[in-house]
């Protein structure tokens, strides 16, 4: 089975403190190299989208790089997305004006929802994403921020279904139990948002081979985020694309 064109290949590279780090559902970081290097390599080895995740802007209440986002900006020629510490209009423009083609709310989303509508108006929907991480916590999927480390107490569904009427255009969904494990992925759930949803869902967390990438794109979505899978030389964005 081919993947086809408009199912997106995304590497994600998780930031701290001015390196990519990598982790164990979201936890155990170490540094695994340099965000310039890894998104000039991923770019040129035909990435569809390159995702600057700064981790930590929120949880330690720090503004994002916008020299590093700048940086990472000049040295691809694919759509970059950001993510990490916006909050606010302000923050927004910022990240934009420094070469973000899309940003990508999380913690900023779940302190002030009307965020997200006032930035689609401003910028478009398809412009504005909003991460959502969960796990399942007393027998309840629940929706966390911070990398996993805060309950926010909103259920999965209905928060999904908040951001869509809010106005972002896609939703990129992450297991936070399964991210960077070997464990299978839940795809019964991961299907449960997808009928729930009918915007653009990007997913990401536990993808360790070509086989869990195509039974994502099987139940709908329209493309992964990958990390591990690319940082440690795995796997080439050619090899995923290419036919069985």
């Amino acid at each position: 089975m081919l993947i086809s064109n408009n199912f997106r290949i995304i590497p994600r590279l998780e930031i701290k403190n001015n390196f990519v780090i990598k982790g164990v559902a979201m936890e155990g970081l170490k540094k695994v190299g340099s965000p310039l290097e890894f998104a000039s390599k991923y770019s040129n080895e035909g990435a569809d989208e390159i995702f600057y995740d700064d981790i930590v802007a929120s949880l330690y209440n720090r503004k994002i790089n916008l020299n590093l986002i700048n940086d990472v900006s000049k040295k691809i020629n694919i759509p970059l997305i950001v993510s990490g510490g916006i909050k606010d209009l302000s923050d927004a423009n910022k990240v934009f004006r420094n070469g973000a083609d899309k940003i990508v709310l999380n913690t900023g989303a779940i302190n002030n929802p009307n965020i997200i509508y006032k930035l689609a108006k401003i910028y478009g929907s398809q412009s504005i994403g909003v991460q959502v991480q969960f796990r399942k916590i007393e027998g309840n999927f629940e929706v966390f921020t911070e990398s996993g480390r805060e309950r926010t107490k909103k259920k999965l569904f209905d928060w999904i279904e908040e951001i869509q009427r809010l106005g972002t255009g896609e939703i990129f969904i992450i297991d936070i139990d399964i991210d960077g494990t070997q464990k299978n992925l839940n795809l019964e759930i991961l299907e449960k948002i997808r009928k729930k949803i009918n915007i653009s869902l990007i997913y990401g967390g536990g993808i360790h081979n070509k086989k869990k990438i195509l039974s994502i794109k099987k139940i709908g979505y329209n493309g992964v985020f990958l990390s591990s899978l690319f940082h440690n030389n795995k796997i080439k964005y050619s090899k995923i694309v290419s036919q069985n």
